[in-house]
């Protein structure tokens, strides 16, 4: 009796043991998933360049210089960038937005981030030559568009990085492997003309025009194939650059961002939609909306007024 007694006490502590083991590894196994949670939600989507030179080096990083539409841009960026940056056209950039007619395009996005070296786990700096680059912010939509998780926004650009004395770089971009990529559409942050004409009059839904008070009246037309001038009825006038930015091309602060919109009854309780003449002035006014801000719903409408303007008069009306 007392042999079977022991026999059983032996079974009953090994199948304790054997279970304690197995909670202990899926414990474990919960925190190495809570930590990577947690990497990614801690990414800052607007970073200095204090974290930037602190965190040059790390593997995972990746600096991506956005180019802009000047002619002497690549030259510009051989000439003086951060150690370690790739370069990002405006070209490469607009062929994957395309006109806004349909969504952006997920094939160009997934080549262009595999030419580069970015894969779905890469941190990613974008920055630019400085903050009045809206082809910045573009890219940064455009990788939050496609679900990027880790990206963050130099403040300043390469203009406050240098004006620092921080450690500057000549010559081409460095040398990377290329890399495999798989994009996962968020299409809660795009609009087409259609949602916009849905929304228009929608007291829960705030419209807002980023390219300028002369655009925004029809005094100026930006682009000669815009049929129409003016902006579309019931927007706010809030030019992206004046409304986000202080003279040195770094972001204002959060109260007065606030303030600003909030005049302009863009408030945080509304879904905002955002436009330009394409797209790329409007991701500015995004990025400021949803990542400094954190208005929770944000849309850019990419076709904007290069499209809205040219769709039939009677049923995409137009005010001045």
């Amino acid at each position: 009796m007392s042999k079977l007694r022991v026999r059983g006490n032996m079974l009953f502590s090994r199948s304790r043991s054997s279970v304690v083991g197995i909670f202990a590894f899926f414990f474990l196994l919960s925190l190495v998933f809570v930590s990577q949670i947690a990497f990614a939600e801690g990414v800052q989507p607007l970073v200095e360049t204090k974290w930037l030179a602190e965190n040059l080096k790390k593997p995972d990083v990746r600096i991506l210089y956005v180019g802009s539409m000047a002619p002497d841009d690549m030259a510009k960026f051989g000439s003086k960038h951060i150690p370690g940056s790739m370069y990002m056209s405006s070209n490469s950039l607009m062929k994957v937005l395309g006109n806004g007619s349909t969504p952006p395009n997920k094939n160009e996005f997934e080549a262009l981030m595999g030419r580069l070296g970015i894969s779905n786990d890469t941190h990613v700096v974008v920055y630019g030559e400085g903050g009045g680059n809206p082809f910045i912010t573009n890219a940064f939509w455009l990788l939050d568009y496609f679900g990027h998780k880790k990206v963050s926004y130099l403040n300043g650009g390469i203009s406050k990085w240098a004006q620092e004395k921080l450690q500057i770089e000549t010559g081409p971009p460095a040398e990377i492997k290329t890399t495999k990529y798989k994009a996962t559409p968020d299409s809660s942050i795009f609009s087409d003309a259609d949602y916009v004409l849905k929304n228009l009059k929608n007291p829960k839904v705030a419209i807002v025009d980023t390219r300028g008070a002369d655009a925004f009246s029809g005094k100026v037309n930006e682009v000669e194939t815009n049929k129409r001038v003016g902006h579309i009825p019931g927007a706010a006038d809030l030019m992206f650059f004046t409304t986000n930015l202080k003279g040195d091309g770094t972001f204002k602060s959060v109260e007065d961002l606030k303030g600003v919109y909030e005049s302009k009854g863009v408030t945080k309780d509304k879904e905002v939609i955002v436009y330009c003449q394409g797209g790329v002035r409007a991701a500015h006014t995004y990025f400021v909306l949803k990542h400094i801000l954190g208005y929770p719903k944000v849309r850019n409408y990419v076709g904007s007024w290069g499209e809205w303007s040219n769709l039939e008069p009677a049923k995409y009306p137009v005010e001045k």
